[in-house]
Formats: C-alpha cells, structure tokens, sequence
C-alpha cells in the first residue's frame, strides 16, 4: 500500500500515517506509539531535549489535519497549552499544539514540524529517502 494514500484503514488497533511537514515525510505510527517514537522507529530524527519525557516542549508540533484522532491532552500538554495562552502566539492557535512525545494516534494525522529529518547513521550516512528507499 502506498504510504500517502489516504485510504488507510484506520480501524482501532490498526497502524496510522502521519504526515509531517514541511518535510512532506510520512511515518507510519504503531498502536500504543507516540508520535516521537514512531519517528524514532522509522529512522527520524525529531528535535527534542527532554528525550520524549515531556518535560521541554522542544517536540511540540501544530497539528494541521486529525485533531479529532488524537488521545486526549496529557498534563505535560495541558502546561504547554496554558503557557502558550498566556502568551501572544503568532500565526499559531494554541489549541493545535501537541507534544510529539505524548500524542497518540487513531487515524492519518498532518502535523507541522520543522527539524524532522532522516536519520543519520554511525557511520553519517543517511538511512534513506521519506518512504525508506536508499539513495544512491
């Protein structure tokens, strides 16, 4: 199956997609993964300082398409949410701002991030294109 079809099954328990822009990749996130490690599985590279644990926001992402998909806000989010509204945010409505780390998916989701990246591996080769085929 094409990774950017939108015709994914997207029945409980079942894998979704997320779309991350504006790398235009798309990770394909297991049941019970957040966004984060999914990326991580897949050979991403999402920026963060806390290492998934909720605790930096430096993973926050605006979520453009799926909202009504995701699990409900943590307490990690519900911080983020209020801090964020306390302050002017431009161009960015607060209430579409996850943490990559804590959000979890039931359907295709679009989600903006800048920073995700293929991959380095040890050796500083890159692990491949946005659906894993290796360049040459």
């Amino acid at each position: 199956m094409d990774p950017r079809s939108t015709d994914h099954d997207e029945a409980a328990g079942s894998p979704t997609l997320a779309r991350v822009d504006p790398a235009g990749l798309v990770i394909d996130i297991q049941p019970g993964e957040t966004l984060i490690q999914a990326a991580w599985r897949c050979g991403y590279h999402w920026p963060t300082l806390c290492f998934g644990v909720g605790e930096c926001t430096a993973c926050s992402c605006e979520v453009l398409e799926g909202a009504h998909l995701l699990s409900p806000r943590t307490e990690p989010e519900e911080r983020l949410l209020a801090d964020l509204s306390r302050r002017r945010v431009r161009r960015v409505d607060p209430r579409r701002i996850r943490l990559a780390c804590q959000l979890r998916s039931n359907g295709t989701i679009t989600v903006r991030k800048p920073g995700v990246t293929v991959a380095k591996t040890p050796d500083n080769h890159d692990r491949g294109d946005a659906d894993g085929h290796s360049r040459s």
